[in-house]
C-alpha cells in the first residue's frame, strides 16, 4: 500500500470519527438551554479555546438542577507570539462542566461539518 493511499484511508477514518463525534446538527436530546453546537469556547481548567461538539445533562447540583456537561474539541496552543502551533501540539477532545468553561457567544458558532478536513492527522481521541 502506497503512502498515499494510507494517507487517504487515515483521513477517511477520522472524518468518520469526527461525524459521529458531531452526529445531527441539533440531536432532540440536545439540553436546551445548552449553548448551540459549534459556539467557540475557552476551558478554563485546561486554559485552550475549542468548540462545542455535544453537549448532555450530568448529575443534579445542590439547587436540584441539572448540570450540563459539553465535549469540546480543543485547539493545539500557539507557540509564542507567532501564532503557530508546535509539532507536537494535538487536538483534544474533553468533557467539561458548564461552569469550567466560557463560551464567546458574541462570536457566531462555527459549522463543524466544514472544520473537519481541515484537522488533518491531528485529531487525538
Amino acid at each position: 500500500m502506497s503512502a498515499n493511499k494510507k494517507d487517504v484511508d487515515l483521513l477517511e477514518k477520522l472524518k468518520d470519527v469526527f461525524e459521529s463525534i458531531t452526529g445531527d446538527p441539533m440531536p432532540d436530546d440536545y439540553p436546551q438551554e445548552a449553548m448551540p453546537l459549534g459556539t467557540l469556547v475557552r476551558a478554563n481548567r485546561l486554559n485552550r479555546l475549542g468548540a462545542i461538539t455535544d453537549a448532555f445533562y450530568g448529575e443534579m447540583d445542590q439547587a436540584g438542577q441539572k448540570i450540563i456537561i459539553y465535549t469540546l474539541l480543543l485547539f493545539p496552543k500557539p507557540n509564542g507570539l507567532s501564532g503557530v502551533t508546535k509539532r507536537s501540539s494535538q487536538y483534544y477532545l474533553t468533557n467539561e462542566y458548564e461552569y469550567e468553561i466560557t463560551g464567546y457567544l458574541m462570536m457566531n458558532p462555527i459549522n463543524l461539518s466544514k472544520l473537519a478536513p481541515d484537522l488533518g492527522g491531528n485529531l487525538s481521541l
